[in-house]
């Protein structure tokens, strides 16, 4: 097992934690990823979800867009005296496998950067706050890993449900090489690294998912 240790920050919720997570993020609570969104469908904060109880459930938060979602949940967790609180926790991804585990947070991980950048070109495993940020259309960033378009109702739900029904994102995130780029999509490159096999520079870029450029 070969882990790296995500820049996470892990919460944990707490009391009617169930019905808080349902209302307001855009995936189901059995998926391992999720999102709050804003009224636009727009990304606050994308995170890995895991069930501990029938009472908690831990949040791994990008430590970026920790503070922004602290400040969008705080009257949402008032209304639904939903305990909201740091865990002593962290996450590491096993760069074999894709699996995330939650582990103590002093526990150190056996990957480096650039393995673990190369593993997440690899399988296409985009980072907030480093391939794509806060505000970004959900949609943009992948059609399906963060939404549920049967759970109910969300926060953001109307957009989202109108792009993927109706037409399709303007653009997408995958990774590319830097050779088959526009300039202006090379200039947006984000985690780029030499493929070994053939020593071309690829790396996580937007492109136009409507016939031209975005």
């Amino acid at each position: 097992m070969r882990l790296f240790k995500l820049n996470d920050t892990v919460l944990s919720l707490k009391g009617n934690a169930d019905g808080f997570l349902n209302g307001l993020t855009s995936n189901t609570l059995e998926a391992s990823l999720n999102a709050f969104l804003n009224q636009h469908g727009r990304i606050i904060a994308t995170f890995r979800q895991k069930r501990t109880s029938d009472e908690e459930f831990l949040i791994a938060v990008p430590v970026v867009a920790v503070e922004n979602l602290l400040k969008h949940l705080e009257r949402y967790a008032r209304l639904s005296h939903v305990k909201l609180e740091p865990s002593a926790l962290g996450t590491y991804m096993d760069a074999d496998t894709g699996t995330v585990l939650w582990e103590a947070a002093a526990h150190a991980g056996s990957v480096f950067d650039e393995e673990f950048t190369r593993f997440r070109l690899d399988r296409q495993v985009p980072l907030m706050g480093v391939d794509y940020q806060a505000d970004e259309f959900i949609l943009n960033v992948h059609e399906y890993n963060y939404v549920s378009y049967t759970k109910g109702c969300f926060l953001g739900q109307e957009p989202v449900a109108k792009v993927h029904n109706r037409s399709k994102p303007t653009r997408k995130l995958t990774v590319k090489f830097e050779d088959e780029c526009s300039p202006e999509e090379a200039a947006r490159m984000t985690s780029q690294l030499r493929d070994p096999a053939g020593g071309r520079r690829q790396g996580f870029v937007f492109v136009s998912n409507l016939g031209k450029t975005s």
